[in-house]
């Protein structure tokens, strides 16, 4: 597991109300990194987690979908 993957499923242990879950955040989180290999994903994650003023969790259903969907918009902007 590269220090990308691990930095990021710590991130997501600690955020407030995020539903971790050690398999299904293990192959999400390295479906990011496979999938945006020139984004900085932890970044893009705290920018996600800020602008939903630390609680991205409790404002949509389906957390992951809205992380993928931040980090797709990050990549077509840059």
């Amino acid at each position: 597991m590269s220090n990308v993957t691990e930095d990021l499923l710590a991130y997501l242990r600690q955020l407030p109300s995020y539903p971790f879950d050690p398999e299904v955040d293990s192959a999400f989180v390295k479906e990011l990194v496979d999938d945006f290999p020139n984004i900085d994903i932890l970044e893009e994650t705290k920018a996600f987690r800020w602008y939903y003023d630390n609680k991205p969790a409790a404002r949509m259903k389906q957390v992951r979908v809205g992380l993928r969907r931040w980090i797709l918009r990050a990549r077509r902007q840059s």
